[in-house]
Order: structure tokens, then C-alpha cells, then sequence
């Protein structure tokens, strides 16, 4: 209908996509939609984020949008060269936005539309499982374990990346310190991450949080700038 907004929040992978829908949820807001995720929903990381944002948005009729709300990992380049990243790749495609820090927003003269960027992150680095695992609060013995297995890895001469660890940890919190027996005989459907968003095993108020929940909520509310 002509006068709607047209909003678009962006996220990286279908993970990210789960974790904002539970956090949309907590904040009370249901009137925002997010995009078909950068990443395959097969893809066990994202390897190309950035090169799939940029052709996520040139298929998008930008003059037509009002927001576009972008969420991305810091992972391990960090979040300023991260919006270096972004800066580059809005100018390659004609963008008129320059962003200096994270959680902004900024107008776009060319295609008047506003711009959200939000870089997930603990500390600057890291990305969506680094933030699960600070926000967890039930018991986690059969994740808590791997560490044993780790220091034995190290031990033979033999490596895990922390980024693959904490991946592995919260995919064992998730389905053996938080799934009954019997949701895990159907792990597919009762014992993954999308249903493990909708259970009470994260700490949604945690003040790691923050920046990202005024994020979202100044995306719901703000005009275009």
C-alpha cells in the first residue's frame, strides 16, 4: 500500500536470524521482518559475509527502501575494520554513507533511505556464539567437558581454533546439557538452534545486549533521518 515503509533488516546467517527473531520477541516487537539471511543455511560459517552483502544489495531496488538495518559479525578482523569494510563496498556501489562507529545510523542522499549497522561482538571481536556463551544460564557439564578434550587435543600436538571451540561448545550445550532425551532422538526437529532460541537457556536481559537491543528498537522507531 502506498505511504508503508519499506524496512529491511539484514543479518548474516540463519543463526543470527533465530537469535534476533528471540530477541525481537523479548523486546515486544513484531512488526519487523528479516531478510532472507546472507549465508546458506548450510554453510557451517559465513566465507564471504561482506561479498554477499554486496550482492545482496545491488539486487535490491534501494530507491524504493526507507531503513535498511544491516547486523554483522566483528569476527576476528574487529568492528573498525569491519565498518572500513562496509564503507568500501557502499561506495562501490554508489552509497553515500560513511560509518565511523558502530550502533548508527546515517542518512543516504542518494537512494534517501537511512542505514543501520549494528557489528556483533564481545569486546570488539567475535561473533553470535561468542555472545551465547556469555548469555547462557543453564548448568553446561557436557559442554564445560569439552575443555578436557581441548587441553588433550593440545596435548598431541594438534589444534582447534577458539572460534571452532566455542561453536562446538554451544552446539553440545545445546543438545546435551538443554534438550530432554527425548527431544534429542529428533534433533533435527526438537534439539537445534532454532528451537533452542525459543527456550529459556539464555539470559535475554544480560547488559551484553545492550547496544544491540537500542539498535533494534531505534530501527523500529526512528523517521529516516
Amino acid at each position: 500500500m502506498e505511504g508503508l515503509e519499506v524496512n529491511k533488516l539484514i543479518v548474516e546467517s540463519h543463526n543470527d536470524k533465530y537469535f534476533i527473531e528471540a530477541l525481537l520477541q523479548e523486546l515486544n516487537i513484531i512488526d519487523l521482518q528479516i531478510e532472507e539471511p546472507l549465508c546458506n543455511v548450510y554453510e557451517y560459517i559465513c566465507l564471504d559475509g561482506i561479498g554477499n552483502l554486496k550482492n545482496k544489495l545491488q539486487n535490491m531496488k534501494l530507491d524504493e527502501i526507507d531503513k535498511i538495518g544491516i547486523i554483522l559479525d566483528a569476527d576476528k578482523v574487529g568492528i573498525d575494520n569491519r565498518l572500513k569494510e562496509i564503507n568500501i563496498l557502499f561506495k562501490d556501489l554508489n552509497i553515500d554513507i560513511e560509518f565511523t562507529q558502530n550502533n548508527d545510523f546515517q542518512k543516504d542522499d542518494i537512494n534517501d533511505m537511512s542505514v543501520g549497522i549494528h557489528i556483533l561482538n564481545i569486546d570488539g571481536y567475535g561473533e553470535l556464539e561468542d555472545i551465547l556463551y556469555k548469555i547462557k544460564i543453564k548448568d553446561s557439564i557436557f559442554a564445560d567437558c569439552l575443555n578436557g578434550w581441548k587441553k588433550c587435543i593440545e596435548e598431541n600436538q594438534k589444534e582447534i581454533s577458539q572460534k571452532d571451540f566455542i561453536k562446538f561448545w554451544i552446539n553440545n550445550y545445546i543438545r546435551y546439557d538443554t534438550c530432554t532425551k527425548k527431544e534429542q532422538k529428533r534433533v533435527s526437529e526438537k534439539c537445534n538452534f532454532e528451537k533452542a532460541m525459543q527456550k529459556d537457556i539464555w539470559n535475554y536481559k544480560d547488559n551484553v545486549l545492550d547496544d544491540l537491543k537500542e539498535f533494534l528498537l531505534k530501527f523500529k522507531d526512528m523517521n529516516n533521518v
